[in-house]
């Protein structure tokens, strides 16, 4: 029982890995088929420069992945690392992402039209989405020509006030017994 989740975590990779093999040996060669060899005529030199440049950042990727989600042996054939999951959120994922929107782009463009090559769009727009709010409070005008009589404190809620309000009053009541 020892190593199992490393285990089922190496077989897990190694079906995702050999499902993105099969994804690229059908997709780029489909590319290469339909556009390159079918329609010629359409193939200039910006679009084999767009493919080669995305082909290589999905195989960059690829790479990457293998190499994460490839488990470590030990000199007597046992696991000592089932890999990184492949499953994983995170920069993972998001290889994943740009791998399938890769995809996506070189089937449309072969088949549709070579406009779709304006979906990678897509990719540095959702990046600045997730980054903005980490951007956000640095791009803002620290320099503003307002001063405030507020503190810079947190704001306190309507208990806190209640309760320092009480102390200041009850430090000059005095009780009797």
């Amino acid at each position: 029982m020892a190593n199992a989740s490393s285990k089922k975590i190496a077989a897990n990779n190694a079906k995702i890995l050999a499902n993105l093999r099969i994804g690229f040996l059908v997709v780029n060669g489909f590319y290469v088929l339909w556009r390159g060899i079918m329609f010629w005529k359409t193939f200039t030199f910006s679009t084999l420069l767009a493919y080669s440049i995305t082909s290589g950042i999905t195989f960059y990727f690829y790479n990457v992945l293998k190499n994460a989600g490839t488990p470590n042996y030990k000199a007597d054939g046992s696991i000592a690392s089932g890999g990184d999951d492949l499953n994983a959120e995170g920069l993972t994922a998001y290889m994943f992402d740009i791998i399938y929107i890769t995809w996506f782009v070189h089937i449309t463009t072969a088949v549709i039209s070579s406009k779709f090559w304006y979906t990678y769009i897509v990719i540095p727009v959702y990046a600045g989405f997730k980054l903005w709010p980490f951007i956000a409070p640095y791009l803002k005008s620290s320099g503003s020509t307002e001063e405030s009589n507020e503190p810079t404190g947190p704001a306190k809620s309507k208990r806190q006030a209640k309760l320092e309000e009480r102390a200041k009053k009850g430090q000059n009541v005095k009780y009797k017994r």
